[in-house]
């Protein structure tokens, strides 16, 4: 899976690719539309990006359970070297359950983090958004991103497409 973004300058542009794409077979679901006016995109029948695709919330929320994780197996540890032998017998359900509740932790806290920092590919963005223009972010199936990408510039021959590996699909090691 593939994350195309390109910006279209008017509305007719947005409407006409986000057409011809679903032609492709592409999900609706899978087509964002971010304007400064998201009440004019589901006037237009466009689906208006999610907090999704506009925050770094699940990123942040990955790399929270990992360093709650990593917290609460050090506690985990701290802890049954601290209450000496009877912690031998519980030592490993006192770890279990610490590195559980820091991942929980974690999560819950990279993710109300995520929720309010902007998806990091949007600030190049941001000017021609307060204009009036139409960011697309359409996620796309490998084989398909050829097709995809020429009726993009069928539609929009201007733009600049971006390619990214959405990091659901692309995992790195923490």
């Amino acid at each position: 899976m593939r994350r195309l973004v390109f910006l279209a300058q008017r509305l007719q542009q947005a409407k006409t690719v986000v057409q011809a794409i679903q032609a492709l077979g592409i999900d609706e679901e899978c087509i964002h539309v971010i304007a400064k006016d998201a009440s004019q995109l589901e006037k237009f029948g466009l689906t208006p990006a999610s907090r999704t695709e506009t925050t770094e919330v699940e990123n942040d929320m990955d790399w929270g359970m990992v360093a709650g994780g990593s917290f609460g197996l050090i506690a985990g540890l701290a802890a049954g070297t601290v209450l000496g032998p009877p912690s031998i017998v519980l030592g490993g359900g006192a770890l279990l359950a610490a590195s559980l509740l820091g991942i929980g932790v974690g999560g819950w806290l990279g993710r109300l983090v995520g929720a309010e920092t902007p998806a990091t590919f949007l600030q190049k963005y941001e000017h021609a958004l307060q204009q009036g223009g139409f960011l697309m972010v359409i996620d796309t199936p490998t084989e398909q991103m050829p097709k995809v990408h020429f009726t993009i510039r069928e539609h929009c021959p201007q733009a600049l497409i971006e390619v990214f590996y959405p990091h659901w699909d692309h995992q790195q090691a923490a």
